[in-house]
């Protein structure tokens, strides 16, 4: 046996190399090590090749927005149709809401009766509770090529419908006419009773207005304060039928920083509902009385608004009877 080390070191054996992978796996992960994470230069070429796409879709979405907006006879046109179409009952909504140039080429009336107005309507999104009372008919004006398009007030309204015309083709609108299977038609309303009930206050004045409630036009009652003192506002409205329920809505009038007023709703004599407009809520606070376990007669039916404090805009008050 040698006892003497082999002057020219250790020997080492390398190890066998590992078998191909069939799969392309380990060489896939090698590759992509080398690509990401990124380095410093190629994020900053990613961002800025981000920044000029993002440029140049503004300038195509901006050069291509004016013929996909309507022109003036496109307006026009719209306008000719529903004056010679539109009649009691009916209604105009707007898709996208933001289209109020409608608000200036509509008619404000019904051209055949004078005396009935032409709802024009801009919903954000037709709440599945807007029961879109006192409309028969609804005309969907609306802008496919702008942005936002129909929106979903047309799938909403769809479902609603006994039967759907059009759409019509008016240059860059359209126009679809939805005919309401079930229409909500109120038996009376607080701002038609207005003129005949009785009302009690001191320094309050009450007039029926059209204002903006949750962001959409409402009708109602508004009662405001003219002098220092707070007393309360009573409306009685007699021998009136109250159908299947009391539907309605309170809510403050104005923006202006101030109090509140609760607002209570009699049957003969006995509260059935009550609800309070603040300033924390500006869509309103609903009211709602079941009153099909009544007798089918004529009963008295009394609102009375209590303020809590200085209301500078007033409260707005929707009551009405279904039937």
């Amino acid at each position: 046996m040698n006892e003497h080390p082999d002057p020219r070191g250790p020997t080492y054996r390398l190890p066998s190399p590992p078998p191909p992978d069939p799969t392309g796996w380990y060489e896939l992960r090698r590759r992509a090590r080398t690509v990401w994470p990124p380095g410093d230069r190629a994020w900053a070429s990613l961002f800025a090749l981000a920044v000029s796409a993002a440029g140049l879709f503004g300038l195509w979405f901006q050069a291509t927005l004016p013929g996909r907006l309507p022109s003036p006879t496109d307006w026009k046109a719209a306008a000719a149709v529903i004056t010679r179409e539109a009649r009691p009952g009916d209604a105009v909504v707007l898709a996208p809401p933001w289209a109020e140039r409608a608000r200036e080429i509509l008619p404000e009336r019904i051209p055949a009766r004078p005396e009935v107005a032409l709802p024009i309507l801009a919903f954000p999104s037709l709440d599945p509770e807007e029961d879109l009372r006192g409309v028969r008919r609804v005309w969907l004006l609306s802008f496919p090529g702008a942005p936002g398009g129909t929106g979903p007030v047309a799938s909403r309204l769809a479902p609603r419908a006994a039967s759907v015309e059009g759409p019509m083709q008016l240059g860059q609108l359209e126009l679809t006419r939805y005919d309401l299977e079930t229409p909500v038609l109120p038996l009376w309303s607080l701002v038609d009773r207005l003129p005949s009930a009785s009302v009690q206050t001191r320094d309050a004045r009450v007039t029926a207005e059209t204002r903006e409630v949750g962001f959409l036009p409402r009708s109602c009652v508004v009662a405001r304060w003219s002098g220092p003192g707070l007393d309360p506002v009573v409306i009685r409205l007699a021998s009136l039928p109250l159908g299947i329920s009391l539907v309605g809505r309170v809510a403050l009038a104005g923006n202006a920083p101030g109090g509140g007023a609760s607002v209570r709703v009699k049957v003969d004599g006995v509260e059935v509902a009550r609800a309070d407009a603040t300033p924390g809520r500006p869509a309103g606070q609903p009211l709602r009385f079941d009153a099909s376990r009544l007798p089918p007669a004529s009963h008295e039916v009394t609102v009375e608004i209590v303020p809590s404090g200085p209301v500078p805009g007033g409260v707005c008050i929707d009551l009405a009877a279904l039937p």
